[in-house]
């Protein structure tokens, strides 16, 4: 009598093979800087204010700026589970349950992540933490986890 093979299911539940690595978000947080806000402060710099003296002066402009990139950032996280970055690193961004997470709790995370990075505990925040989640993930019940891209 031979043993019985189940078919494997995935797993909800972040382990160390697939829980995002930092490098990786780091290399995808660099990736979708330079693909999403670059652009955006190249267009408000020059397009929209004319010079980077003008942009200096308006800190409302900055503000707007990080506002609109957290928005896209949100809306590609809710709608596709990853950001340019995160695709092109094969990480994905997942509930606790392995779901789609929503458009209002991406805008959250993404302010959460703001907070935490200009109060510097964003850096060290995953290394107190047994699971490695960033102070972000662990506020808005998040994971990011990597998942090879199914057109490779």
């Amino acid at each position: 009598m031979g043993k019985k093979h189940k078919t494997p299911t995935p797993s909800t539940k972040p382990t160390p093979k697939s829980q995002g690595y930092f490098f990786l978000r780091f290399k995808a947080f660099v990736i979708d800087l330079f693909m999403i806000y670059t652009p955006i402060l190249y267009i408000v710099t020059y397009l929209i204010l004319g010079s980077k003296e003008a942009l200096w002066e308006n800190q409302g402009a900055v503000l707007s700026c990080w506002a609109l990139y957290g928005g896209i950032d949100s809306l590609l996280c809710s709608t596709l589970s990853q950001t340019p970055g995160m695709r092109a690193q094969e990480l994905i961004l997942v509930d606790k349950n392995g779901q789609k997470v929503g458009f209002f709790r991406c805008f959250i995370r993404f302010v959460a992540w703001l907070v935490s990075l200009g109060l510097v505990f964003g850096f060290v925040f995953p290394f107190f933490r047994k699971d490695r989640l960033s102070f972000q993930d662990w506020l808005c019940q998040t994971q990011i986890l990597k998942r090879p891209n199914p057109q490779k």
